[in-house]
């Protein structure tokens, strides 16, 4: 992997404990946020490998709640990212894989997320430094690098969430 600064070395200013566990998750979570337009109704998650051993003692759950709830890195809410969920009315359940079979590397997540009609499936994996990359939308294998500084907006607008195609895998 190429670094473009010392920056994405260091790591983004962030809510922690862990640039690669949390930052680099709020990006992936924000990045479908964009997709959707909004936060989802409903959402599947599924952590792989290291996230599933560790996504509460390093808060990848609170972080990738937080993203999809629009959150920033920085965003001191993500601490509590799950409230604000159950307040907006985000319906969300975690699932652990040990491997996935999609993408290889030990900080994977899948997730499926619904709004309205439409409904999105997003492979993200968090690459450290704060900086991630998704891999794979509605199951079309893809090369998207976020670091949290991007502007998610104008990447999400170049694929379109499909309707109703990923209803029942929620």
């Amino acid at each position: 992997m190429e670094f473009q600064s010392c920056f994405d070395i260091i790591g983004p200013i962030m809510v922690g404990p862990s640039s690669s566990h949390t930052a680099g998750v709020v990006s992936i979570g924000k990045f479908i946020y964009e997709l959707l337009g909004r936060c989802p109704e409903e959402t599947k998650i599924v952590f792989y490998d290291s996230f599933a051993e560790t996504y509460q003692g390093h808060g990848t759950d609170k972080a990738l709640i937080g993203g999809l709830l629009g959150m920033k890195t920085d965003d001191p809410r993500i601490k509590n990212s799950l409230e604000w969920a159950k307040k907006d009315g985000m319906q969300y359940q975690f699932e652990f894989e040990d491997k996935c079979t999609y993408y290889n590397h030990p900080n994977t997540t899948i997730v499926t997320a619904k709004c309205n009609n439409r409904a999105v499936k997003v492979g993200g994996v968090s690459l450290g430094g704060g900086l991630s990359k998704i891999f794979m939308i509605n199951e079309r294998k893809v090369d998207i690098r976020l670091s949290s500084g991007d502007d998610f907006t104008s990447l999400a607008s170049h694929f379109q969430p499909n309707e109703k195609v990923f209803m029942e895998a929620i």
